[in-house]
């Protein structure tokens, strides 16, 4: 097996994957979906190959050819004209049957440098699995303007220890209670602002997209008899960013975890959808650069 320091995927070294690092992190706690989606762009595997309907053709222009021969030396010239309409079928066959197929760069590369050279030097800011379940109440926000409820806890685990709470002034929790410590302050909050927003935040995946539905008959949140802002991301959305676009080609935009995005350009879409955007993708394509971070 090799070293660390002589591993090179893609041809990529370590040098240029710490670089896809860096572009993952800008600094911050970062996930494996965002170092994934810094390593796949512009790394979209393209196949073609033959399908059945176009082999079909080759062997059309092969009997069509032969018939045309034949037909020539024989001077048949209905056979010549069948001969013909035979070839010319089969060029149809296989113009239609030569098939491309486009795919996302194999994540499997990306894990595997990252498991070698985390197992030597970790990564201090990496989250590998949500880590706040006994955080207290110091990721509450000085003051509260919105409630964000995202899908998967390690989400969550992503925007508080990122500061999101206090960049976007919101109490940030999962679906599933998630910190279980801020359930009260959640409750309260509801209780007591009739008026306060509750945005959810979700995978562009099935399961992700009706994140609305669960919620309105979910035990954990009251939040049934709110009007919820869906800002989650949809697969629709996958192709019309540039963050993603680049990485995921059409067909597999169901399957994009939320986090695929960087943190400031989430927060400053989650930002602009508290400001009126309709979605999450029109926030952020209202405002590329991303807004400012107050760290």
């Amino acid at each position: 097996m090799s070293s660390v320091s002589e591993l090179e995927l893609d041809g990529t070294h370590d040098a240029g994957w710490l670089a896809l690092v860096a572009q993952a992190s800008e600094g911050r706690y970062f996930t494996q979906n965002q170092l994934y989606m810094a390593y796949a762009r512009g790394r979209v595997r393209v196949t073609r190959y033959i399908a059945r309907r176009g082999k079909l053709g080759l062997a059309m222009i092969v009997l069509g050819l032969s018939t045309w021969i034949y037909a020539l030396a024989a001077d048949l010239g209905v056979t010549l004209v069948l001969g013909i309409a035979l070839t010319l079928a089969g060029v149809a066959c296989v113009g239609s049957g030569v098939v491309t197929r486009r795919e996302p760069a194999a994540r499997e590369r990306a894990t595997h440098w990252l498991t070698h050279w985390h197992a030597r030097q970790p990564f201090e800011h990496l989250l590998e699995g949500p880590a706040l379940a006994h955080a207290g109440l110091e990721y509450r926000p000085e003051r509260v303007e919105a409630l964000i409820v995202v899908e998967r806890e390690e989400l969550v685990d992503l925007l508080l220890k990122n500061g999101a709470h206090r960049h976007l002034s919101a109490l940030i929790v999962s679906e599933s209670g998630y910190p279980q410590a801020f359930l009260p302050e959640v409750r309260r909050a509801l209780d007591e602002r009739a008026d306060l927003p509750v945005i959810l935040l979700h995978d562009a995946t099935p399961c992700g997209t009706r994140m609305a539905t669960r919620l309105s008959s979910s035990a954990v949140l009251p939040v049934s008899r709110r009007a919820l802002t869906d800002a989650g991301l949809f697969p629709a959305d996958v192709l019309q960013l540039e963050e993603l676009a680049p990485a995921i080609p059409a067909g597999h935009t169901n399957q994009v975890p939320l986090d695929s995005l960087r943190y400031r350009t989430l927060v400053s879409g989650i930002r602009g959808v508290m400001r009126g955007a309709v979605s999450l993708c029109t926030a952020i394509g209202d405002s590329p650069g991303a807004d400012p971070i107050d760290e």
